[in-house]
Parts: structure tokens; C-alpha cells; sequence
């Protein structure tokens, strides 16, 4: 069977929030990210209703941390990272968050509200990804540093996630971070390039993380 490719499908379905969020209901079926949520029970969490693209969101489940529903300086959180590696969360801004796909803005725990991305469900499927490079089957995963005389041949044999460069919130100085995927492969690029990046990868099987490695022959991987 052909594994989950994550480019092919996400330029397949983009478009509007409506693809998106089909987008992440297949990408979480296949990678078993977890069962869907009840935005009900989110819901009452708040005084008001919950915005209509967090509804979507949690209905996916296994994305977004269902802990982290909160008001804080006028944002609207609905995720924090791993409170191991940093105290990252991610939010909407209350003055948008009635629109039907509303924009991100994200704290890496310094107090200051930063421009994430354009379309919740957008960073919805970039936290996604996330959550498959973090917590996916450890005997499917590996990481390696690449030089940066290596990265250009390395990553020409995966396709772009059509996904923006994002910032590396665990340390801005590692960014952009940038997705690629192959055929059951998902992979995660951060660092500038000039001075090489770390290359994170995720495989639907060992044949898929075998076909990684022999696409980057050369790489000294963690494990």
C-alpha cells in the first residue's frame, strides 16, 4: 500500500479552510494521530462560543493540546507546546477570532505576541505535523545534521509541504522551519541552510524510513 504523501495531498485540498481541514482529517487518520474531539465539551471552557475553526479543529482530535482553552491579553489560546522544551502556546486574537479562518499569533514565552500564520487551519495542519515528528512511533523516526553542502542534493529527492517558512519556536535562531514529505515519509527541515539544518524524520513504515536513508546516504543519523 502507498503511504500517506503529505504534499501531494495538502496542494491537493488547499484552496479554502473547508480543504484544510478535510486535509487534516485524512492526514490524522493516517498517521493515527487520535480520535475526534467534542468541541461541545471545549466549548464550555469559555463564557462565549467557541470560534467556528477551533470547532473544526478539535472535531479532528489528536492535534491540538485540549488543556490549553484559555483567555490571555486579549488573545484566544488553543495550544501550547510541550512545557518540557518550551513554553510556547499559540492563540487568535480576540478582535478577529468571530472570522470563519481567522490568523494566528504565537508567544515563545518571552510575553510578546508575534504574526504566526494567516489561516488557523493553517497552523492547525503545520501543529499536526508537529505532533508526527514529536510523538510518532520512536522506532520509525530519526534526525540527522546536515552540512550545508548537503542540503540542496538531500532534500531534492522529497517534494515541498506547501506550507509558508515558519519560525522555529523552540529557538528563532534555527529558523525558517520547512516540511517536505515523500510517500509514507515525513520530513522537517530547520535552520537557514548556509550553516547546514537539522533534518527531523517521521516514516509510515521501516521500508518508508529505509527509502530516507538511502535518499541521504550520507548522513550520520542520531540513531
Amino acid at each position: 500500500m502507498t503511504g500517506f504523501d503529505t504534499a501531494a495531498e495538502l496542494r491537493a485540498w488547499l484552496g479554502d479552510a473547508a480543504g484544510a481541514w478535510e486535509f487534516l482529517r485524512r492526514f490524522a487518520r493516517a498517521w493515527e494521530l487520535g480520535e475526534s474531539g467534542n468541541p461541545a465539551r471545549f466549548a464550555a471552557r469559555l463564557d462565549g462560543a467557541l470560534p467556528v475553526a477551533l470547532r473544526e479543529a478539535y472535531a479532528v482530535g489528536g492535534v491540538l493540546d485540549p488543556g490549553a482553552l484559555e483567555l490571555q491579553d486579549n488573545v484566544l489560546v488553543f495550544h501550547y507546546a510541550d512545557p518540557m522544551i518550551t513554553e510556547t502556546m499559540w492563540g487568535i486574537p480576540l478582535d478577529v477570532a468571530g472570522r470563519p479562518d481567522p490568523p494566528v499569533v504565537i508567544n515563545t514565552g518571552d510575553g510578546n505576541w508575534q504574526p504566526y500564520l494567516e489561516q488557523v487551519s493553517l497552523a492547525c495542519v503545520d501543529l499536526a505535523l508537529t505532533a508526527v515528528i514529536q510523538d510518532h512511533d520512536e522506532r520509525l523516526c530519526n534526525a540527522c545534521e546536515l552540512p550545508a553542502a548537503m542540503v540542496g542534493p538531500a532534500m531534492a529527492a522529497f517534494d515541498r509541504v506547501p506550507l509558508p517558512d515558519l519560525p522555529m519556536w523552540i529557538d528563532v535562531e534555527e529558523s525558517p522551519v520547512r516540511w517536505w514529505s515523500g510517500p509514507g515519509q515525513l520530513l522537517r527541515t530547520n535552520g537557514d541552510g548556509d550553516g547546514g539544518v537539522w533534518l527531523w524524520v517521521s516514516a509510515q513504515t521501516q521500508d518508508d524510513l529505509n527509502a530516507v536513508y538511502a535518499a541521504v546516504p550520507y548522513a550520520e543519523w542520531n540513531t
